[in-house]
């Protein structure tokens, strides 16, 4: 048996890897020298084996292992001449040991967190988490919720417990199928202990997720967590689904994964993540005003921060976002002319650099192509996930990528976003990525265990930035925009209170044998949505007509009311400053990008102008930051703004409970127990030595699985809590006052218990706080009348 080592980065791990790879597969490959090679590095450089066979030993020699006179296995460190302005000191090179870069900000977990991932949850990852899942659990009905973490900070751990605790569908939109996928696979783990959630995803291309069958698991109930793409949802065959579960109050939550993307993609590469705003709204009214909405993401731009505002805020938003650039990740690049100079470099690289590692490039034939040159090469487990991948191909690839079973992926962005494996510990950049957002999201699938990762992006110039200008989003002319717009106005019907229905099918004459059916109607919704943003058009509905003479058998209309004249053609140049707007931001991406490869630019300075200022600056691993000694110490905890200071009304209450033993811990759970199950009281604040015990005992008396949630807050953990201004707080205190839980001014009410044996007078004799106006209560049930 093999023993699978503690942690990820522990340098017994590749030896685990290569283990399981040569009982997967005995004749060893060039993927066995590669983890041989790992194995040594992350061993000081020498490693005793006594001997090897022949065939390994050929492999080993191919990825720079030398077997000595006595039996060591011996590899230098890695140090490519090609790669741009580094200056290695003694001992260094590209393929170093991972070490731990984020501090250990865990906290002790409430005991119904324990209920997840099959009783192996005990902690939360940080404070942050916990008050991001806080939010989700305890959003308001109607409201919306923006929630940001940075990668790897558990982000989805929020519409999981959102749906544990939910008695209706929770509806997880997601931007491509290999994160659908991933999220249900992640749901179903997690969630293992309740299985009538039933995890599923959505896809019309899948054999092993039949469509139909998905759906009606929706109505019956026995699927209650659904990842599904926009397009599903807003246009789909699950829009009637979703709309019939609104009307029946059964649709509870709505969650948005990777936010961000309605920003960058929605206005012109997907329209339906900018429509889902509507849907959602329209889902909302059908739900009587319940649907709770969750938006999610890791890179919330300031620009993207106000654009979801304005679509999906309202008088019920609350927003906590939380943003710190990973210092997992160390970034190295290199720049070629020649395709074949760059190839040869690539295949350098991967007979040097640790595994898991994903290779990146931005076109389809190219992964391929490269997929297929590595196999060749010798690099035996390697796959290809692309965005013309099957459906049963993708879910099996991801299968195998959580199993361990393929060392490479070469991808598309296709694999991008939210695909969470924790030990890939190398991102390789084949392309020029269109943006900064594209590139710091897929370089952040590596590190996610919180060790050191390598992010090497080596691009064809000026080849692959050409590529990567193809991809800026394609704006209308002005000719075309006059065309589609009479089009669409000479198709619309006028509606009362000046709204007018357009169809999304509507084309020209002039128009015809040029684009496809599905791109004029693309073409129709960008126009439509580039009109919105610049504020000339609300969009008001969006809705279905049966339309025998349609692909589908119906048509999508789009009901719009005008900010100006409609027969005023000179629509585009009202449009021309919200055109260049969009162009302009897209170039600077790519200009952003520019700066960098040329060393302009530090990539932590340049993602913390994308970000806004208030995102935590945490690097270590850029050309110009590296040669600080990065200590997991020195990084920045995951900050977020201190509770509202409110004024609460405060109580002094005198239990009959003395402050120690085991009883008396008994006791006092007995008291959390019942205010949470009879009183409805969610929010408890207990001192430090108490905590461990009280929880302990809690478990027993609320059992994990139940439907209760409620926080416990270590006292040392005041300064970090959000709380919510209608909130009753309890705080729980021992023999000695906790003088922080006696500051607190927060929420509605703050009731402090004590022990008999507490000390709750000051030197005068009086009762604490009761200078501050509290009550006080000389008995625990007079108090609980009054609760």
């Amino acid at each position: 048996m093999i023993v699978l080592p503690p942690s990820t980065w522990h340098p017994d791990y590749p030896c685990w890897r290569f283990l399981s790879l040569l009982r997967r597969c005995p004749t060893p490959t060039l993927d066995h020298g590669v983890l041989l090679r790992q194995a040594v590095r992350w061993s000081g450089g020498k490693f005793f084996v006594g001997g090897c066979t022949p065939a390994l030993t050929t492999v080993g020699t191919a990825c720079g292992v030398t077997l000595s006179a006595a039996g060591d296995l011996i590899a230098a460190p890695y140090r490519p001449t090609w790669l741009l302005d580094e200056h290695w000191l003694d001992g260094q090179g590209l393929d170093e040991a991972p070490v731990p870069a984020i501090p250990d900000e865990s906290l002790p977990a409430e005991p119904w967190l324990w209920s997840l991932a099959k009783g192996q949850m005990r902690s939360w990852h940080s404070a942050a988490q916990k008050e991001a899942c806080w939010q989700a659990l305890t959003a308001a009905p109607g409201s919306t919720s923006l929630l940001g973490l940075p990668t790897g900070a558990g982000k989805s751990l929020s519409f999981q417990l959102a749906a544990r605790f939910s008695a209706g569908v929770t509806i997880v939109v997601v931007p491509t199928t290999a994160l659908a996928i991933h999220q249900a696979l992640a749901a179903k783990d997690i969630l293992a202990d309740f299985p009538h959630l039933g995890p599923r995803y959505f896809s019309a291309n899948d054999p092993t997720s039949d469509p139909a069958a998905v759906r009606a698991a929706l109505r019956d109930g026995s699927c209650r967590l659904l990842f599904a793409s926009p397009e599903s949802c807003v246009s789909g065959s699950l829009r009637a689904v979703i709309d019939d579960l609104a009307a029946a109050g059964r649709l509870d939550t709505l969650v948005v994964d990777e936010a961000h993307i309605i920003d960058s993609w929605g206005g012109h590469f997907r329209v339906e993540f900018q429509l889902l705003a509507l849907r959602r709204n329209q889902w909302l009214a059908l739900s009587g005003g319940t649907l709770r909405t969750l938006l999610l993401s890791a890179t919330f731009t300031p620009h993207c921060l106000d654009l979801l505002r304005t679509m999906f805020g309202g008088d019920r938003w609350q927003q906590f976002a939380c943003q710190r650039l990973r210092p997992e990740i160390s970034y190295f690049r290199g720049g070629f002319t020649v395709a074949d100079d760059r190839e040869a470099a690539l295949l350098e690289a991967l007979h040097h650099i640790p595994r898991p590692l994903i290779l990146y490039v931005t076109e389809v034939d190219e992964a391929i192509h490269l997929r297929e040159v590595l196999v060749n090469a010798g690099f035996a487990a390697t796959e290809c996930f692309h965005g013309d991948t099957s459906g049963s191909d993708r879910r099996r690839l991801l299968l195998a990528w959580r199993s361990n079973e393929i060392e490479i992926m070469v991808a598309t962005s296709a694999f991008g976003m939210g695909v969470d494996k924790p030990d890939v510990r190398a991102v390789v950049h084949a392309c020029y990525p269109e943006n900064v957002n594209r590139y710091y999201q897929e370089v952040g699938r590596g590190g996610r265990d919180g060790a050191k990762s390598i992010a090497l992006w080596i691009p064809v110039i000026p080849k692959d930035r050409r590529v990567a200008t193809s991809l800026l989003p394609r704006m209308l002319g002005a000719d075309l925009i006059r065309l589609r717009w009479k089009t669409l106005l000479a198709a619309a019907r006028d509606k009362k209170d000046s709204v007018l229905d357009m169809p999304t099918n509507a084309k020209h004459q002039r128009l015809m044998g040029g684009r496809s059916y599905g791109e004029n109607v693309r073409w129709n919704k960008r126009l439509l949505l580039m009109m919105a943003r610049a504020g000339l058009i609300d969009i008001v509905g969006l809705q279905f007509e049966e339309d025998a003479s349609e692909p589908d058998g119906r048509v999508e209309r789009v009901s719009i009311r005008c900010n100006f004249v409609p027969s005023d053609l000179r629509i585009a140049e009202m449009l021309r400053a919200s055109r260049e707007r969009d162009l302009g931001e897209a170039k600077r991406g790519i200009t952003a990008l520019d700066d960098y490869l040329a060393g302009k630019s530090k990539i932590c300075r340049l993602l913390r102008r994308e970000y806004g200022a208030e995102t935590i600056i945490a690097c270590g691993g850029c050309f110009a930051c590296r040669d600080e000694h990065l200590d997991p110490h020195s990084i920045p905890a995951l900050d977020f703004d201190p509770p509202r200071l409110t004024k609460p009304k405060l109580d002094i209450v005198a239990t009959e409970i003395f402050s120690s033993g085991a009883k008396a811990i008994g006791a006092v759970a007995d008291r959390v127990a019942d205010l949470v199950r009879e009183h409805g009281l969610i929010h408890f604040l207990c001192a430090s030595d108490l905590l461990n015990s009280l929880t302990t005992a809690l478990a027993e008396r609320l059992i994990p699985t139940s439907r209760y949630y409620y926080r416990l807050d270590d006292a040392r953990e005041i300064g970090r809590l959000n709380v919510d201004p209608a909130s009753h707080v309890v705080a729980i205190h021992g023999r000695i006052p906790d003088r922080a839980m006696l500051r607190v001014r927060a929420g509605s009410r703050v009731s402090h218990l004590f022990p008999k044996d507490a000390q709750i007078t000051d030197a005068n004799e009086r009762v604490l706080l009761t200078h501050d106006g509290a009550s006080f209560f000389p008995s625990y049930d007079e108090w609980l009348r009054q609760v």
